[in-house]
């Protein structure tokens, strides 16, 4: 067990605040928490999202196509679009409920669970229709990244160090690189995911191994962030009881049909709640970028060879742009309420433009289901709620949170969200199994610290 509250950003915040939010951390990082500072950097740096030439030109020393990750983003928004369809949405809820019913009564690490749910329901949403053997090596790879992640960084060694890590990832990249060649031959039906559009519109002009990084890319977002984000929503779930009895009231007042039709317009306050959970405590905790132009900001010269660091959560809990910014408040998220944003700028959970999620919308749509899950079909139950804590590390994760999932009632004997859904693959559920399933171990310790790797 972890004795105290680890705080990434503990040393860092009186110097925010002496500096106005922009200040040096030697001489090669810029940290940039300022919201408004943050926003105008990224926006520079990222002014040019040409994606880097192809490896094969590199080596032939010639100029490959110019692709700009912006034709990759708007191909992906399209598809987007269409895997929140009603239908979409309706297999993405079972497949979190069929996680969770496998793990129910069973003993199990929450914020473990929480990733396990989340990649889970979100693969086939990336790459779908994989043989089971391919679908485990996936999960293996994103299980290893985080893992890694979630390690202190003296346990960290790098990836040539590492032979099992290495054959993974170069395993899985094998397996992106086939189901590519299969789409683009047009040899399999087209598939409703992320990889269809890469392979059937933009291969030829990306190369095989940009069109591989993009997938992968793609693949290690859903690996992190996501599941961090669900395991707060249960430690919200838990901490705040109150909102519970708020959120089941409101959910029995529509349908899951209701919802997969009308997305979080049916469930406001379930919505309110959400982007709270996202506010207080978001993930990943800071942003390490590399400087691709000579910028200035806020009076700072920046050039290529340093860095500079955002941090989402800085942002959402800076006292100048939020009113008590320490509480957690969902209700600050109705119209004209005083303690609300004072600027887009300052509420970025998904990132900065132009390079911010492209799967927002349909991320908070997923916490939604999920949070309509957790009050409606099953009951989470923590060990030992009073000492429920979130550290704020790497990503930001609730400590020692172990408990229970249980089915519960269905109290308008309807039927319920995520009924009947089919199994995991029992491979891929073994993978998760050494991180979820305690059977009487404790749950694994956040670390007590953690710093951000440059441009993950």
């Amino acid at each position: 067990m972890v004795s105290r509250d680890p705080d990434l950003l503990r040393s860092l915040r009186e110097p925010s605040a002496a500096s106005g939010g922009v200040f040096w951390r030697g001489e090669r990082q810029l940290m940039v928490f300022d919201p408004d500072a943050a926003a105008h950097v990224h926006a520079d740096n990222f002014a040019d999202l040409t994606m880097p030439d192809r490896l094969i030109d590199l080596l032939r020393r010639r100029p490959s196509t110019p692709v700009s990750w912006r034709t990759v983003r708007s191909v992906w928004l399209a598809q987007l679009r269409r895997l929140s369809g009603e239908a979409e949405l309706a297999m993405l809820d079972e497949r979190m409920a069929a996680v969770l019913r496998a793990r129910a009564d069973q003993h199990v690490d929450l914020p473990w669970l929480a990733h396990e749910v989340s990649f889970q329901s979100l693969l086939p949403m990336v790459i779908d229709g994989l043989r089971a053997k391919d679908q485990a090596l996936i999960v293996e790879d994103a299980l290893v990244k985080l893992d890694r992640l979630l390690r202190p960084p003296s346990d960290d060694v790098p990836l040539w160090r590492s032979p099992r890590r290495l054959t993974i990832a170069v395993r899985t990249g094998l397996v992106i690189r086939r189901e590519l060649r299969r789409r683009a031959s047009r040899r399999i039906p087209p598939r409703l995911d992320l990889t269809e559009p890469i392979a059937t519109e933009l291969l030829a002009a990306l190369g095989m191994d940009r069109a591989l990084h993009a997938v992968a890319a793609v693949l290690t977002a859903i690996a992190g962030p996501p599941g961090a984000a669900a395991a707060n929503l249960m430690y919200a779930l838990i901490t705040y009881p109150e909102w519970v009895e708020r959120l089941t009231a409101e959910f029995a007042e529509s349908s899951a049909a209701d919802m997969y039709r009308s997305g979080t317009r049916c469930a406001p306050a379930a919505h309110r709640f959400v982007k709270e959970v996202l506010r207080m405590w978001t993930s990943p905790t800071m942003l390490t970028r590399s400087v691709r132009t000579p910028i200035r900001v806020a009076g700072h010269e920046l050039d290529f060879g340093q860095h500079y660091v955002l941090s989402p959560t800085m942002a959402h809990h800076d006292p100048r742009h939020w009113r008590d910014p320490e509480v957690f408040d969902p209700d600050r998220w109705l119209p004209d309420a005083a303690n609300g944003p004072a600027g887009g700028r300052h509420y970025v959970p998904f990132g900065w433009a132009p390079t911010a999620c492209v799967g927002a919308g349909l991320g908070t749509i997923q916490l939604v289901l999920l949070c309509r899950l957790l009050c409606t079909t099953f009951r989470i139950t923590a060990s030992n709620p009073e000492a429920l804590r979130v550290a704020v590390a790497a990503v930001a994760l609730p400590m020692d949170f172990d408990g229970r999932v249980t089915l519960r009632h269905q109290p308008n004997g309807g039927r319920s969200a995520g009924a009947g859904p089919a199994a995991p693959e029992r491979v891929v559920s073994q993978l998760f199994d050494r991180y979820v399933n305690l059977n009487g171990r404790p749950p694994r310790a956040v670390p007590a610290r953690a710093e951000p790797h440059a441009d993950d």
